[in-house]
């Protein structure tokens, strides 16, 4: 049985999404940003979208990794060595700083993830006309526009191979050449297809007057509790800051009070009941 949260309200789920991402930049604590990845592989689960925790992790890995070896070969600080090689020293901090700055990547990959998820295409395409009718009508003419020129460079790619022109010559610069007149089919079909898209919003009145809304999106009891308790993450984050609990050094001085004391506790504590926040209030919208 999975939940669907496409009821939420667009300026909740884009404050839980702003939230999540300040918590993420804002601090280095391990414990915190657990926290966070437990928050969004339970809303996966929930939600039944387990593909998208494997598409994390194969950005991830490779990322990893090379913040790991770049991280080694540059930063030589720490007291506990793991091993040397050619008079180089390669330190456990070293490992863990790089794996926690790595592991930021995967929490912004998959908070970004969970927008599909948590947002009606419809419902914010009608909430930021109301607001933003420009900006709105640019953004959607580019999120058409470009699957458009995705799929028309599939095709002219065809085209152009069965004219015999090679698109897998090794040098650099031949192949570069060899995608020329795609580009330049492209440059004006995209110019073209903008225009028509603009068109047909003008001869439909867009932006010619207030826009009409058949079924205005509304705060409910639901929406307004999980503000609420993002509110109170976000008061718990700034009393960490203002009292320095939350920092963690792994090069200088790392004390375990750092990692665990009661602020982040509280914190950590805070992040996961979200979990259990969502699965009261939208446990009965099956999918």
């Amino acid at each position: 049985m999975f939940y669907t949260f496409k009821d939420i309200h667009v300026v909740t789920a884009l404050l839980l999404i702003g939230l999540m991402t300040f918590i993420i930049f804002s601090t280095d604590n391990p414990l915190i940003l657990f926290s966070v990845f437990i928050f969004c592989v339970a809303i996966f689960l929930i939600t039944g979208c387990k593909e998208k925790l494997k598409k994390g992790l194969v950005y991830f890995i490779p990322f990893a990794l090379v913040t790991i070896i770049i991280n080694f070969f540059f930063v030589d600080k720490g007291s506990k060595i793991l091993f040397t090689i050619l008079g180089k020293n390669f330190t456990l901090e070293a490992l863990i700083y790089a794996v926690i700055f790595s592991s930021k990547l995967l929490l912004i990959i998959y908070i970004f993830s969970m927008i599909d998820l948590l947002l009606d295409n419809d419902g914010a395409v009608s909430y930021f006309s109301r607001i933003m009718p420009k900006s709105t009508l640019l953004l959607t003419i580019s999120f058409k526009l470009f699957p458009a020129l995705k799929r028309r460079i599939t095709s002219l790619r065809e085209v152009y191979s069965l004219r015999g022109v090679d698109f897998d010559n090794k040098s650099l610069k031949e192949r570069a050449r060899s995608y020329t007149p795609i580009l330049a089919n492209l440059l004006g079909t995209s110019l073209e297809e903008a225009f028509d898209i603009g068109e047909a919003a003008y001869v439909r009145g867009f932006l010619s007057g207030k826009r009409s809304v058949y079924q205005r999106q509304k705060l409910t009891k639901k929406d307004i509790s999980l503000c609420l308790h993002m509110l109170v993450i976000l008061l718990i984050l700034v009393f960490l800051k203002l009292k320095a609990l939350d920092s963690f050094d792994i090069y200088y001085n790392f004390r375990w009070q750092e990692l665990l004391n009661y602020g982040v506790l509280l914190m950590s504590v805070g992040i996961l009941t979200l979990i259990l926040s969502f699965y009261l209030n939208w446990r009965n919208k099956e999918s």
